[in-house]
Protein backbone atom coordinates (compact mmCIF):
# COMPACT_ATOMS: atom_id res chain seq x y z
CA UNK A 1 0.00 0.00 0.00
CA UNK A 2 1.27 3.40 -0.41
CA UNK A 3 2.23 5.74 2.10
CA UNK A 4 -0.25 8.47 1.85
CA UNK A 5 1.20 12.16 0.50
CA UNK A 6 1.31 15.16 2.87
CA UNK A 7 -1.59 15.92 0.31
CA UNK A 8 -3.56 13.28 1.10
CA UNK A 9 -2.97 13.21 4.76
CA UNK A 10 -4.07 16.97 4.71
CA UNK A 11 -7.22 16.37 2.90
CA UNK A 12 -8.35 13.91 4.96
CA UNK A 13 -7.86 15.87 8.28
CA UNK A 14 -9.22 19.04 6.80
CA UNK A 15 -12.31 16.92 5.39
CA UNK A 16 -12.61 15.48 8.78
CA UNK A 17 -12.61 18.88 10.66
CA UNK A 18 -15.19 20.01 8.21
CA UNK A 19 -17.53 16.86 8.57
CA UNK A 20 -17.31 16.81 12.06
CA UNK A 21 -18.72 20.64 12.57
CA UNK A 22 -14.87 21.77 13.68
CA UNK A 23 -14.74 23.80 10.67
CA UNK A 24 -18.29 25.41 10.97
CA UNK A 25 -20.22 26.43 7.78
CA UNK A 26 -18.82 29.44 6.70
CA UNK A 27 -15.58 30.07 8.61
CA UNK A 28 -12.79 31.39 6.13
CA UNK A 29 -10.15 28.66 5.36
CA UNK A 30 -6.46 30.39 5.80
CA UNK A 31 -3.60 28.41 4.41
CA UNK A 32 -1.21 29.38 7.40
CA UNK A 33 -3.48 29.13 10.19
CA UNK A 34 -4.27 25.20 8.64
CA UNK A 35 -0.78 24.69 7.92
CA UNK A 36 -0.13 25.50 11.08
CA UNK A 37 -2.35 23.17 12.97
CA UNK A 38 -1.47 20.24 10.37
CA UNK A 39 2.65 20.87 11.27
CA UNK A 40 3.27 21.40 7.67
CA UNK A 41 4.06 23.24 5.16
CA UNK A 42 1.64 25.39 2.96
CA UNK A 43 2.13 23.87 -0.47
CA UNK A 44 0.09 20.14 0.56
CA UNK A 45 -2.61 22.71 2.05
CA UNK A 46 -3.14 24.80 -0.86
CA UNK A 47 -2.79 21.30 -2.87
CA UNK A 48 -5.49 19.50 -0.25
CA UNK A 49 -8.02 22.96 -0.52
CA UNK A 50 -8.24 22.24 -4.27
CA UNK A 51 -9.06 18.92 -3.92
CA UNK A 52 -11.78 20.20 -1.43
CA UNK A 53 -12.93 22.68 -3.83
CA UNK A 54 -13.67 20.11 -6.05
CA UNK A 55 -15.79 18.30 -3.94
CA UNK A 56 -18.01 21.05 -2.45
CA UNK A 57 -16.81 21.05 0.44
CA UNK A 58 -15.43 24.74 0.53
CA UNK A 59 -16.08 27.70 -1.99
CA UNK A 60 -13.18 30.02 -3.38
CA UNK A 61 -14.34 33.64 -3.23
CA UNK A 62 -12.86 36.36 -5.45
CA UNK A 63 -10.03 38.07 -3.46
CA UNK A 64 -10.59 36.69 -0.42
CA UNK A 65 -9.77 33.26 -0.40
CA UNK A 66 -11.71 29.65 0.65
CA UNK A 67 -14.73 29.42 3.15
CA UNK A 68 -16.78 26.38 4.02
CA UNK A 69 -19.73 26.05 2.39
CA UNK A 70 -22.76 26.84 3.73
CA UNK A 71 -26.15 25.09 2.53
CA UNK A 72 -29.88 26.69 2.67
CA UNK A 73 -33.12 24.30 2.29
CA UNK A 74 -32.83 23.65 -1.46
CA UNK A 75 -29.37 22.84 -1.18
CA UNK A 76 -30.42 20.29 1.44
CA UNK A 77 -33.48 19.26 -0.54
CA UNK A 78 -31.26 18.68 -3.68
CA UNK A 79 -28.52 16.77 -2.01
CA UNK A 80 -30.96 14.24 -0.47
CA UNK A 81 -32.85 13.89 -3.63
CA UNK A 82 -29.52 12.93 -5.43
CA UNK A 83 -28.78 10.81 -2.51
CA UNK A 84 -32.20 8.37 -2.83
CA UNK A 85 -31.63 8.14 -6.26
CA UNK A 86 -28.03 6.65 -5.75
CA UNK A 87 -28.47 5.00 -2.41
CA UNK A 88 -31.82 3.07 -3.80
CA UNK A 89 -29.65 1.85 -6.97
CA UNK A 90 -27.14 0.75 -4.29
CA UNK A 91 -29.76 -0.90 -2.40
CA UNK A 92 -30.85 -2.79 -5.48
CA UNK A 93 -27.77 -4.24 -6.32
CA UNK A 94 -26.75 -4.66 -3.10
CA UNK A 95 -29.18 -7.65 -2.27
CA UNK A 96 -28.04 -9.36 -5.33
CA UNK A 97 -24.06 -8.79 -5.01
CA UNK A 98 -23.71 -8.27 -1.36
CA UNK A 99 -20.58 -10.77 -0.04
CA UNK A 100 -20.79 -13.13 2.66
CA UNK A 101 -17.76 -11.01 4.43
CA UNK A 102 -19.87 -7.50 3.98
CA UNK A 103 -22.97 -9.16 5.34
CA UNK A 104 -20.76 -10.36 8.60
CA UNK A 105 -19.72 -6.62 8.74
CA UNK A 106 -22.93 -5.67 8.46
CA UNK A 107 -24.06 -7.98 10.94
CA UNK A 108 -21.81 -6.72 13.34
CA UNK A 109 -22.67 -3.42 13.08
CA UNK A 110 -26.13 -3.71 13.76
CA UNK A 111 -25.26 -5.26 16.96
CA UNK A 112 -23.24 -2.81 18.31
CA UNK A 113 -25.46 -0.31 17.47
CA UNK A 114 -28.17 -2.13 19.29
CA UNK A 115 -25.76 -2.52 22.32
CA UNK A 116 -24.88 1.56 22.01
CA UNK A 117 -28.27 2.57 22.11
CA UNK A 118 -28.58 1.80 25.50
CA UNK A 119 -25.73 4.04 26.79
CA UNK A 120 -26.61 6.71 25.00
CA UNK A 121 -23.12 7.07 22.77
CA UNK A 122 -24.77 9.42 20.06
CA UNK A 123 -21.45 10.44 18.22
CA UNK A 124 -20.61 6.27 17.96
CA UNK A 125 -23.41 5.42 16.94
CA UNK A 126 -24.11 7.96 14.50
CA UNK A 127 -20.44 6.67 13.35
CA UNK A 128 -21.77 2.86 12.62
CA UNK A 129 -25.01 4.47 11.05
CA UNK A 130 -23.37 6.39 8.25
CA UNK A 131 -20.30 2.58 7.93
CA UNK A 132 -23.88 1.02 7.64
CA UNK A 133 -24.72 2.98 4.04
CA UNK A 134 -20.95 3.35 3.00
CA UNK A 135 -20.80 -0.35 2.96
CA UNK A 136 -24.01 -0.78 1.48
CA UNK A 137 -22.49 1.36 -0.94
CA UNK A 138 -19.48 -0.62 -1.72
CA UNK A 139 -21.04 -3.97 -1.59
CA UNK A 140 -23.06 -3.03 -5.16
CA UNK A 141 -20.00 -3.91 -6.96
CA UNK A 142 -20.79 -0.54 -8.81
CA UNK A 143 -17.40 1.17 -8.47
CA UNK A 144 -18.64 4.65 -10.03
CA UNK A 145 -21.83 4.82 -8.08
CA UNK A 146 -20.23 3.84 -4.55
CA UNK A 147 -17.60 6.76 -5.67
CA UNK A 148 -20.21 9.33 -6.65
CA UNK A 149 -22.19 8.03 -3.66
CA UNK A 150 -19.44 8.47 -1.09
CA UNK A 151 -18.72 12.30 -2.26
CA UNK A 152 -22.34 13.18 -1.10
CA UNK A 153 -22.28 11.02 2.00
CA UNK A 154 -19.39 13.53 2.62
CA UNK A 155 -22.07 16.54 2.73
CA UNK A 156 -24.60 14.49 4.43
CA UNK A 157 -22.85 14.00 6.71
CA UNK A 158 -21.83 17.41 7.72
CA UNK A 159 -25.61 17.87 7.82
CA UNK A 160 -26.06 14.80 9.94
CA UNK A 161 -23.48 15.70 12.41
CA UNK A 162 -24.82 19.64 13.06
CA UNK A 163 -28.52 17.60 13.50
CA UNK A 164 -27.20 15.37 16.07
CA UNK A 165 -25.75 18.62 18.34
CA UNK A 166 -29.21 19.85 18.65
CA UNK A 167 -31.62 16.94 18.64
CA UNK A 168 -32.20 13.42 20.44
CA UNK A 169 -33.18 11.94 16.99
CA UNK A 170 -31.52 9.04 16.03
CA UNK A 171 -33.44 5.99 17.49
CA UNK A 172 -35.56 6.22 14.42
CA UNK A 173 -32.95 4.67 11.74
CA UNK A 174 -31.78 1.64 13.91
CA UNK A 175 -35.21 -0.48 13.08
CA UNK A 176 -35.07 1.07 9.82
CA UNK A 177 -31.34 -0.14 9.04
CA UNK A 178 -32.45 -4.01 9.99
CA UNK A 179 -35.02 -4.27 7.77
CA UNK A 180 -33.44 -3.28 5.54
CA UNK A 181 -30.53 -5.38 5.94
CA UNK A 182 -33.22 -8.35 5.92
CA UNK A 183 -34.13 -8.15 2.35
CA UNK A 184 -30.84 -7.57 1.21
CA UNK A 185 -29.69 -10.38 3.10
CA UNK A 186 -32.90 -12.44 1.61
CA UNK A 187 -31.40 -11.68 -1.97
CA UNK A 188 -34.95 -9.07 -2.19
CA UNK A 189 -33.52 -6.07 -4.53
CA UNK A 190 -37.21 -5.11 -4.84
CA UNK A 191 -37.39 -4.96 -1.17
CA UNK A 192 -34.19 -3.59 -0.56
CA UNK A 193 -34.78 -0.84 -2.79
CA UNK A 194 -38.75 0.30 -1.79
CA UNK A 195 -36.84 0.22 2.28
CA UNK A 196 -34.05 2.46 1.26
CA UNK A 197 -36.11 5.02 -0.08
CA UNK A 198 -39.05 5.19 2.58
CA UNK A 199 -35.55 5.09 4.68
CA UNK A 200 -34.16 8.03 3.45
CA UNK A 201 -37.40 10.06 2.77
CA UNK A 202 -37.91 9.98 6.39
CA UNK A 203 -34.89 11.55 6.94
CA UNK A 204 -35.12 14.24 4.80
CA UNK A 205 -38.78 14.72 5.62
CA UNK A 206 -37.18 15.34 9.19
CA UNK A 207 -34.29 17.44 8.46
CA UNK A 208 -36.34 19.62 6.11
CA UNK A 209 -39.04 19.79 9.19
CA UNK A 210 -36.48 21.69 10.82
CA UNK A 211 -34.95 24.05 8.30
CA UNK A 212 -38.42 25.47 7.66
CA UNK A 213 -39.24 25.49 11.59
CA UNK A 214 -39.61 29.18 12.67
CA UNK A 215 -37.01 29.47 15.51
CA UNK A 216 -35.29 26.01 15.29
CA UNK A 217 -31.49 26.35 15.75
CA UNK A 218 -30.24 24.30 12.63
CA UNK A 219 -30.68 27.00 9.43
CA UNK A 220 -28.67 29.03 11.14
CA UNK A 221 -26.03 26.35 12.10
CA UNK A 222 -25.99 24.94 8.33
CA UNK A 223 -25.88 28.88 6.84
CA UNK A 224 -22.73 29.44 9.46
CA UNK A 225 -20.86 32.09 11.80
CA UNK A 226 -18.61 33.47 8.99
CA UNK A 227 -15.57 34.15 11.13
CA UNK A 228 -12.00 36.44 10.14
CA UNK A 229 -10.20 33.17 10.86
CA UNK A 230 -10.24 30.01 10.20
CA UNK A 231 -10.15 27.82 13.64
CA UNK A 232 -9.58 23.83 14.03
CA UNK A 233 -8.84 21.86 16.81
CA UNK A 234 -5.32 20.27 16.52
CA UNK A 235 -6.03 17.49 19.20
CA UNK A 236 -8.87 16.51 17.27
CA UNK A 237 -6.44 14.62 15.02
Amino acid sequence: MLKPSLTDKAHQQIKEWIVRYQLKPGARLHVSDLAGALQMSQTPVREALSMLEKERLIEREPQKGFRVSTLNTQGVEDLYDLRIALEVLAARQAARRMSAADRRSVARLLAEVGRRMHNGDKQRILQLEQDFHLIILDASGNKPLAELGRTILDRIWIIQNINLLTTDHLSDAHPQHLNLFAAITDGDPARAARLMERHLRFAKAFVLSRLKADGDILSKLMMGFPSTRSTVNPGGR
